[in-house]
C-alpha cells in the first residue's frame, strides 16, 4: 500500500476530535460545520486504511489505532513547533542575538553578572540566557539553541569545542560554627561534621568523597541538594557545612556564614562549549572575552 497523503485539514479534525471527544465541540474548533469535520474523518481513515473511532452508545470512542496514531500525530506536532522555535532564534541571531545556556553553578549568579554588561554596552541586542543541567546544555549548544554553553561535561561531542576553566573550592561554616575562627580548613576537620552534599552523581560531590575516602574521613552527610544556592542556604540557617566553589561562595554567603580555604586544594573544572565547525559570531565573541576578563578578575580575588 502506498504511502497515505493526508492533509493539514484532516489531522486538525482528527486532533480536536481526540481532544474534544466530539465532532461538535471539532467543527466548533475549526469553525466549520458538524458535517465538515465528518467528512474530513471519513477522507483520515480511507487514506490511512484504518478505523480511527467507533459509536458505543451514542459516545464516540477512539479506537486503539487511533490512538497509536494520535501518539504519533503529537510527536510531529511537537516537533514542528521546535522547528518553528529553531527558524526564530535563527532570526534573532541574524539580528544579533545572542543565546547562552548555562548549569546552575554559572547561570545562577556569574554569567548573569557579564551579561548585564553586554546589555548595557548593547542596548539594541537581544541576550537569552537559561539555565540546564550540564546534560541539557550540550544538548542546546549541539542544535544550535544556544551559541555558547557552560557545562561541567566537556568532550561529550566531536561537535563541540570545549574550553576548560577550573575553580577553587572552600569550605562554607556559618559565622558562629567551631571551626569558623580557622585560617584554612584541612579535610581531617570535617571529620563527623554535617556536611551539606550535592546529590549523588554530582561530579564535585564524586570527587569530594573519594578524597574524604581515601583519608579515611567519615563526615556525617544527612543533607543533600542539587544546587549551591540551597547549600548555601543551609549554612546560613546553620544546618551544616559544605564544600562549594569560590564563584558561588562569594556570590551568595551573606553575613551569616563564611568561606574558608582549604588546606589540600579541592578544584572543580567546568567547560565553555561553543559550535566546532562555524565561527561564533561577533556577539558571541565579545561575550567569550568578557567572561575570561571577568573569570580572571574574580580568581585572582
Amino acid at each position: 500500500m502506498d504511502s497515505p497523503r493526508l492533509s493539514d485539514r484532516q489531522l486538525q479534525a482528527f486532533q480536536h476530535t481526540m481532544d474534544s471527544g466530539s465532532v461538535t465541540a471539532a467543527a466548533s474548533r475549526m469553525r466549520i460545520a458538524q458535517p465538515g469535520v465528518t467528512r474530513l474523518l471519513k477522507q483520515l481513515e480511507h487514506d490511512l486504511g484504518f478505523a480511527l473511532f467507533s459509536r458505543i452508545k451514542g459516545r464516540l470512542v477512539p479506537t486503539p489505532e487511533a490512538r497509536l496514531f494520535y501518539r504519533e500525530q503529537q510527536r510531529l506536532w511537537q516537533g514542528l513547533e521546535h522547528l518553528r522555535d529553531s527558524a526564530r532564534r535563527i532570526r534573532q541571531r541574524e539580528l544579533g542575538g545572542l543565546g547562552i545556556s548555562a548549569m546552575p553553578l554559572l547561570g545562577l549568579t556569574f554569567v548573569p553578572d557579564v551579561i548585564a554588561g553586554m546589555a548595557k554596552d548593547h542596548p539594541d541586542q537581544h541576550l537569552r540566557l537559561s539555565t540546564f543541567r550540564s546534560e541539557q546544555v550540550v544538548e542546546d549548544v549541539v542544535t544550535q539553541r544556544s551559541e555558547i554553553g557552560f557545562s561541567l561535561l566537556g568532550g561529550q561531542d566531536e561537535r563541540l569545542g570545549a574550553s576548560p576553566f577550573t575553580l577553587d573550592s572552600v569550605c562554607l561554616l556559618p559565622r558562629d560554627h567551631p571551626l569558623a575562627g580557622r585560617e584554612s580548613i584541612a579535610l581531617e576537620d570535617l571529620d563527623g561534621q554535617t556536611l551539606i552534599h550535592y546529590e549523588p552523581g554530582d561530579p564535585s560531590r564524586q570527587t569530594l568523597e573519594r578524597t574524604l575516602a581515601e583519608q579515611g574521613i567519615v563526615p556525617r552527610s544527612r543533607l543533600e541538594v542539587s544546587l549551591a544556592l540551597q547549600a548555601t542556604r543551609l549554612v546560613g540557617q546553620g544546618a551544616g557545612i559544605a564544600i562549594v566553589d569560590a564563584l558561588n561562595a562569594r556570590a551568595m554567603g551573606g553575613s551569616d556564614s563564611i568561606a574558608l580555604p582549604l588546606q589540600a586544594p579541592l578544584t572543580e573544572t567546568f567547560y565553555l562549549l561553543t559550535p566546532r565547525d562555524q565561527p561564533l559570531s561577533r556577539l558571541a565573541e565579545e561575550f567569550v572575552q568578557r567572561f575570561r576578563r571577568r573569570f580572571a578578575e574574580v580568581q585572582a580575588g
